[in-house]
């Protein structure tokens, strides 16, 4: 185990052992302090431990501060000092955070130790600083509190609240927990003055228990409209982002329905809704029974394929249930491919489903960043959408995919040949590349089928193809051009390279024995013409027109041959 590792788990125990324990000797030095007043405002600031707010990015917020400031600055007969104050202003938070946060949210005992530990600690630390400033600052004329002193209040609780809870966020954030809350310090300052107007007008007029009580109703209720706005705001922005990566999905579907295509704008919007590191989408295949990664990963250490069960990913593919890892490195059942994460790397794993079908994973990447349980929320909001739309995708590509295939041979057909041809040569062109067209076409095919019978001829036929597909399976175009006529463009390829390739693809035909399931052995040749691009044409139709004249050289030529398309020959033979 790490350092900073061992650091974060004994934290919140470093916490609740010096809460806890400043929290008895204060109490034994001073007793406790109980009476209609404070018990009032422990009142209200366990509800405002229940009920905290909620604010944008996942942060939470409490208004206990409120009953708090207010149980600092009222002094009661026999109060001596200044810290008799801090202490009935620390038992009102301790009282809120362990009766409201702890027992009525049913925290367990471990959070409920830590958030009433760091409670205290928060509360003596601003109270240090209100007994400070207190003594040594200018009380800025007021007649009834010290100004400057409560400025400092404010700020040190708020400051302390923050910094106390947010390491703790680091480690105990899970799928299904919630942050601590803790008070903002901006909401504290604009919510200050409420507070300070009630304790300002029940000094000044004399107020009685019942009139504080009276005037704490309006001020309750403000608190409650204030949760409430800043609740719906927050939902506000929520619904209009998610409306927005909406749109953005559709948009993406109707312009290039592909499963990469839609994989990236899946990832780009998810991003903008959480900020992460890498946002990785894996398309399943059913072919294979894997998932398989359809998104860019400049880092090269993502898993390229994830099984069921296999790893972290596999598990969760396997549950279908999201999770959030916040260190892949320390999870047990890691893959060999997960390894390649390094330390600290943190991973929001979560399914994509289409109605019942899961269809595809998500994975979010941060270094050295835990993701937390509003992000999975957020996340969680949009997988089923995003599911949705990654399966269409994927029922579309398999849709083109069988409209542009010979069924037969399982090769292009015709057009679908001539589009993708022609696309790839016009980035041939862009890059001043070379590029070559390969036509072959079975000798004597028609003799084939009236010797040994259309089942023989489709039985050469398959074997053509796939003796093509295996010596053109990096990076080339191979379609059926007719019957028995062939195509592949080769990117990257001068006329030596062709001619070799052109020379070990016939020659493999013309090695093979062709084997029906009688036993019947038959033997097949091709002729192969060849076009070069940019010499002999521009355009694929020009290619294929050039290298189909070659074939037909080869033809004329004795059959079983590779022919190059030459301009001036071609002249001088027609001349």
């Amino acid at each position: 185990m790490d350092k900073g590792s061992f650091l974060a788990k004994i934290y919140p125990y470093v916490i609740a052992v010096l809460g806890l324990g400043a929290l008895a000797i204060i109490g034994v030095q001073h007793g406790p302090i109980w009476n209609p007043t404070v018990l009032l405002l422990a009142a209200i600031a366990i509800l405002a431990e229940w009920m905290v707010v909620r604010l944008p990015q996942g942060n939470s917020t409490t208004m206990s501060f409120i009953a708090v400031l207010l149980a600092l600055l009222i002094r009661q007969d026999g109060m001596t000092t200044t810290w008799d104050q801090v202490v009935q202003a620390m038992e009102v938070i301790v009282a809120g955070s362990f009766l409201g946060y702890g027992l009525l949210r049913r925290q367990r005992p471990a959070r409920i130790a830590f958030y009433v530990g760091q409670s205290a600690l928060v509360g003596i630390g601003a109270g240090a600083a209100f007994v400070w400033a207190s003594q040594n600052m200018q009380p800025w004329g007021m007649r009834t509190f010290h100004l400057p002193a409560v400025i400092v209040y404010i700020l040190t609780y708020a400051l302390l609240s923050t910094i106390l809870v947010w390491p703790r966020n680091r480690v105990i954030i899970t799928a299904v927990e919630e942050r601590f809350p803790k008070t903002d310090p901006l909401v504290a300052f604009l919510l200050a003055p409420l507070p300070l107007l009630i304790y300002y007008l029940y000094s000044l007029r004399q107020f009685s228990f019942a009139a504080l009580l009276l005037g704490l109703v309006p001020l309750f209720a403000v608190l409650a409209a204030f949760r409430l706005y800043i609740n719906i705001d927050t939902a506000y922005d929520e619904v209009r982002t998610l409306y927005k990566i909406s749109q953005g999905f559709v948009a993406a579907l109707s312009q290039e329905e592909t499963v990469q295509v839609v994989a990236r704008v899946i990832a780009s919007s998810l991003d903008q809704l959480v900020s992460c590191d890498q946002c990785l989408v894996y398309s399943y295949n059913p072919e294979a029974n894997e998932f398989i990664l359809v998104t860019e990963d400049e880092s090269g250490q993502a898993p390229m394929t994830v099984l069921s069960r296999e790893g972290v990913l596999g598990q969760t593919i396997y549950s279908v249930q999201g999770r959030i890892v916040d260190d892949i490195t320390l999870e047990e059942g890691k893959s060999p491919a997960e390894g390649r994460w390094p330390r600290r790397t943190s991973l929001l794993v979560m399914p994509l489903l289409a109605e019942s079908d899961l269809v595809g994973l998500l994975v979010l990447v941060r270094h050295r960043r835990p993701f937390n349980a509003e992000n999975f929320r957020l996340i969680g909001i949009l997988a089923n959408q995003a599911g949705i739309v990654l399966k269409n995708a994927q029922l579309y590509e398999r849709s083109q995919q069988l409209a542009e295939t010979d069924r037969q041979l399982g090769l292009m057909n015709q057009t679908a040949f001539r589009q993708r041809a022609q696309h790839e040569l016009g980035r041939i062109q862009v890059a001043s590349r070379q590029a070559a067209l390969l036509l072959a076409d079975i000798d004597d095919f028609r003799v084939i089928n009236n010797t040994y019978g259309h089942q023989i001829g489709d039985l050469v036929l398959e074997g053509v193809a796939r003796i093509l597909r295996e010596f053109t399976a990096n990076g080339n175009v191979v379609g059926r051009y007719g019957g028995e006529e062939f195509v592949a463009l080769l990117p990257d390829a001068n006329e030596d390279k062709a001619r070799e390739m052109a020379e070990r693809i016939r020659s493999a035909i013309e090695e093979h024995t062709f084997v029906t399931e009688q036993g019947v052995e038959v033997k097949a040749t091709i002729s192969v013409g060849i076009a070069v691009f940019p010499g002999d044409a521009r355009d694929i139709a020009g290619l294929i027109k050039k290298a189909d004249r070659a074939a037909y050289l080869a033809k004329r030529m004795g059959k079983n041959r590779v022919c190059l398309y030459e301009d001036r020959t071609a002249r001088e033979v027609e001349g």
